[in-house]
């Protein structure tokens, strides 16, 4: 293939593909691996006459993830502590941020993809978030159209919430108000105000990859949870000379940075239910947070 026709495929496929790979592998670095494989590996193909080059391609990235994600199986699970996918932070716009935004699902979909198997996950994510046909799709796996069709079935009977997590029409207005009578209950070691956001039954997740103190599991109920946030409010949020946090959009939901003054050392999200936090993921894990560091910089 000649390098011009490259290079038009991919900017114009790019962000497709990156969205595609992200989802299936839930890190921004092997997303952008993937699809420099995938252009390297097109070099020697000749897809001139292929009259779906767009399904070419989501086959070629899907197979790629299919690939790192047998290959990372024993990496997961020895992974200490909890395994959470990395955020991305929407700061200002550029085309992959649009495309991400036009095809987003929330952190916590992310994170429920953690259950399903690879196949099944590309099943879902075809399916439910880009909409392809089922022939497309079975074409991309490897399957037939009717055992494709089964599994998503399954899978939807298996996990609810995963087509609950899709129905989530985003109030982005009432819940960056939660989210700012959250900083603000934990700035302020307000009890009382922290638990009128917070659900009865809330889940606390974190990620630190073994590199920095974490929770290694989560922890359950609004009480506990209070006085986890509290004690790393009195270690971090009150030294504001030192630490401050940003409220910005993670993976298209408000979310908020923490930082010091060199890096970005923490990242929350957040699941809801009405307008009460039902789950926060804090990503801790260093390596997870280089992507929207320097997101988090360009935006300063």
């Amino acid at each position: 293939m000649e390098q011009i026709e490259l290079s038009r495929l991919y900017a114009e496929y790019k962000s497709l593909l990156f969205s595609l790979a992200y989802k299936m592998t839930g890190s921004v670095a092997d997303a952008e691996d993937v699809i420099q494989d995938v252009f390297i590996k097109l070099n020697g193909y000749e897809v001139k006459h292929n009259r779906n080059i767009k399904a070419f391609l989501c086959k070629m990235v899907t197979n790629r993830c299919l690939d790192l994600l047998k290959s990372s199986r024993n990496k997961r699970e020895l992974y200490v502590g909890t395994w959470l996918p990395e955020p991305i932070a929407f700061i200002e716009k550029d085309p992959l941020q649009e495309m991400m935004v036009k095809s987003d699902v929330s952190y916590a979909l992310l994170v429920l993809f953690e259950q399903l198997n690879p196949i099944e996950r590309a099943i879902f994510i075809l399916r439910e978030v880009l909409e392809y046909d089922y022939e497309t799709i079975a074409e991309i796996v490897q399957k037939k159209e009717d055992n494709c069709r089964k599994i998503l079935s399954r899978l939807k009977k298996m996990l609810p919430e995963l087509e609950k997590q899709m129905a989530v029409e985003p109030v982005k207005t009432d819940r960056e108000h939660v989210i700012t009578s959250f900083i603000r209950a934990i700035q302020q070691g307000n009890i009382t105000q922290m638990m009128e956001v917070l659900q009865g039954d809330v889940v606390y997740y974190a990620d630190g990859g073994g590199k920095v103190t974490a929770a290694v599991r989560p922890i359950y109920g609004a009480t506990r949870v209070k006085q986890l946030l509290i004690a790393l409010a009195t270690k971090f949020l009150t030294i504001r000379e030192e630490y401050s946090i940003m409220q910005v959009e993670v993976n298209g939901s408000t979310g908020i940075v923490i930082m010091n003054e060199e890096k970005v050392i923490a990242v929350m999200s957040f699941e809801f239910e009405g307008n009460k936090i039902k789950s926060i993921f804090s990503i801790l894990n260093p390596d997870k947070l280089s992507f929207i560091h320097t997101q988090t910089r360009k935006g300063l």
